[in-house]
């Protein structure tokens, strides 16, 4: 008789919208095991991370006391991960381990179930993860078929378990069947059971199915599909009639069969997340190349052979991603100075600084592919949170956060300055246009400028027809930008930059004054009309909430003639109906409306239900024009347009000759306890 390992995999991430939650468990979650519990006979796995467990646990336990009744029967076989699901490949070692057990001490907790049936999240692989899983007491992990088809392996082969190691650290590995995870829920039942039963003639000993249970009625039209008109009823009455299979969770399955064969595999993920990481020219190639093959009948034949990208590629195509990653990972080394990774118990509460770091190593917002993923400012904004809230746990241990830290923080070879009040922390990056890529309120735990730059995507239409002019450097704040002569450009058309500076790197140079750290930082480049040299110098007021730039310009090559602006970028639109106001020039605006005044000297942002206000000023009259931007990003609903920023760009007419020159000052404060007069 054929074995049928079924395993199910469900995620939200950390501080998703409770309405999110609430939806899986109303369309996905409860009614699935609730069907469950009628089939006595279908017997499976079930990973669920720990960030959805820990919503469940607090807000509707309904979902985990029904998978206690199931897991008390035998139905279900708990599997574990990384605690808030991380890609393990993205962590340090010791990071990698120890969210593993404390996943394992959770599962423990709730279902009695001391686990070592595991889940690898987006199925991420190196062979070095074989003794991240095995030390972190795994002993058996589901993978996409490819892993192993790429190995060399044919499809016939993959009929059961296989043994890997690294380092004489052995695992378990199972091929999950492609052909399971692209029927299951769409085919009609007749067709998934045909194929079973052909399995089963083969006398194939173990088939795996492992994918997300959120196609099970949280995914675009699931829910009627799958539950309304009975899909998932079907197919598990189905597989409770089927003489020629049995379901048996994975963990069990495996144990009672002999050791597999060895295997060795290569880094790699399932295909449609290799071929997301590609930049959008590569994409393009990968499919005319599979298009060609087709055609000529060749694409299955070559397929395993024919591999492009990598998971890492992510951190290149999304720079905010890798400011992130590279964030955490300086947390990560903080946290481990003052708890050991080897003093950790699984089984006993966190250290504040440790749960919140592993909070901030959740997936989702690292990368961009069907799902909105890095495009969503709610999951970003959740990692800067966790990460602030591991360093006040630092702090109120006794460990405190430097004024002035200077080290290659991105890995991009140029080295980033991180200015720190009790506050606000402030990261400068030289090498993106000198420009504030942070300024995180620590209170607050807030970073108001988490934006996202607008990029080409494979997706998108190209040339004339693109959605919007594409930004050069990440949108942050004090971002210099040399407009085109004359009057500011209207609302109604894009801010057209024609200068060498956003985006581009500047010289870097610290110093103390008056006791305080300041940065300075400096770049000789073209501007209309010639060449213009910026110079500017960034430092924490008194207060340690205002950060204030003082900028010069010197002409040095030809008549520079330009309208020179300094522009702002404010990551406010995390929440689920983001509500603020703007106020400029004696007017109040909706926050996503924004406004724009000729010859002002201040702007202000409130954001609702924060109690967070951005205060902007200039020591000369500007032109300022605020305005949402937006990106367009694939989901599986279809095309979003999300708001990333608020623009807010400061400009003056500039006219420099060699030696002229310009001087100018601003002011960038965040305060926290005002709130909006209306939304």
């Amino acid at each position: 008789m054929t074995t049928l390992s079924l395993v199910v995999h469900g995620h939200q991430p950390p501080g998703n919208f409770d309405s999110v939650f609430r939806r899986g468990v109303a369309q996905c979650y409860l009614p699935f095991f609730e069907l469950l519990e009628e089939f006595p006979d279908v017997r499976l796995s079930v990973h669920f991370s720990g960030s959805l467990l820990e919503w469940l646990e607090q807000n509707d336990p309904r979902v985990i006391e029904l998978l206690q009744r199931l897991a008390e029967r035998g139905q279900v076989e708990p599997a574990a991960a990384g605690l808030f699901e991380p890609v393990l490949a993205l962590l340090p070692n010791a990071d990698r381990v120890n969210q593993l057990l404390a996943h394992r001490a959770l599962l423990k907790r709730l279902f009695g179930v001391d686990t070592h049936t595991g889940w690898l999240t987006e199925r991420i692989w190196m062979q070095e993860i074989a003794a991240t899983l095995h030390d972190g007491g795994i002993e058996v992990v589901p993978l996409d078929d490819l892993h192993f088809l790429s190995a060399g392996l044919a499809l016939e082969e993959l009929a059961g378990p296989f043994r890997t190691e690294y380092q004489g650290k052995a695992l378990t590995v199972v091929p999950a069947i492609e052909e399971l995870r692209m029927s299951i829920p769409w085919r009609p039942i007749p067709e998934v059971l045909a194929t079973l039963r052909r399995e089963a003639a083969r006398g194939v000993p173990l088939l795996t199915f492992a994918d997300d249970i959120e196609k099970f009625g949280m995914w675009p039209g699931t829910f009627t599909s799958v539950h309304r008109r009975g899909w998932l009823r079907r197919f598990f009455d189905g597989l409770s009639r089927l003489r020629e299979v049995q379901t048996v969770p994975l963990g069990e399955a495996v144990a009672a069969l002999p050791p597999g064969p060895r295997v060795y595999l290569p880094d790699g993920s399932y295909p449609e997340m290799l071929r997301w990481s590609l930049p959008p020219a590569g994409q393009r190639r990968a499919r005319a190349t599979q298009e060609h093959l087709e055609a000529a009948g060749l694409w299955d034949e070559v397929r395993p052979q024919l591999r492009a990208g990598t998971y890492f590629q992510f951190l290149a195509k999304y720079p905010e991603s890798n400011h992130i990653h590279k964030r955490m990972l300086d947390m990560s080394a903080r946290v481990a100075r003052r708890h050991r990774p080897s003093s950790i118990v699984p089984d006993q509460p966190l250290p504040p600084p440790v749960y919140h770091l592993y909070r901030a190593q959740a997936n989702c917002a690292y990368w961009h592919g069907l799902f909105g993923g890095t495009y969503l400012p709610l999951l970003r904004q959740s990692l800067f949170r966790s990460l602030l809230r591991a360093e006040h746990a630092l702090e109120d241990e006794g460990v405190p956060v430097p004024p002035l830290r200077v080290l290659d923080l991105d890995a991009d070879g140029i080295e980033e300055a991180l200015l720190s009040t009790d506050a606000l922390t402030a990261c400068i990056a030289p090498g993106d246009g000198g420009s504030v890529v942070e300024l995180s309120d620590r209170a607050a735990a807030v970073n108001v400028v988490d934006t996202l730059a607008r990029r080409p995507e494979a997706y998108h239409e190209e040339g004339a027809r693109a959605p919007y002019p594409y930004d050069r450097g990440r949108r942050g704040c004090f971002v210099d930008r040399f407009l085109a002569p004359g009057s500011p450009p209207a609302r109604s058309l894009p801010v057209i930059d024609h200068g060498d500076f956003a985006g581009k790197p500047y010289e870097l140079a610290t110093r103390r004054t008056a006791g305080r750290p300041e940065v300075h930082l400096a770049r000789q480049a073209a501007a209309p009309g010639g060449v213009v040299r910026v110079e500017k110098t960034l430092t924490f007021e008194a207060d340690g909430r205002t950060l204030d730039a003082r900028y010069r310009l010197t002409g040095i090559e030809g008549l520079v003639d330009a309208r020179f602006g300094i522009e702002h970028n404010l990551g406010l639109f995390f929440d689920e109906f983001p509500r603020g106001e703007v106020a400029l020039a004696g007017r109040t605006h909706a926050l996503a409306r924004g406004g724009a005044a000729r010859r002002a000297t201040e702007a202000t942002v409130a954001l609702a239900g924060h109690g967070i206000c951005i205060g902007m000023s200039v020591s000369q009259p500007a032109d300022i024009d605020l305005r949402t931007v937006a990106t367009v990003s694939q989901s599986e609903a279809g095309f979003e347009e999300i708001p990333q920023s608020l623009a807010c760009l400061f400009s003056w007419p500039l006219r420099l000759a060699p030696g002229d020159g310009f001087e100018v000052d601003l002011r960038l404060s965040c305060t926290v306890g005002a709130e909006p007069s209306s939304a």
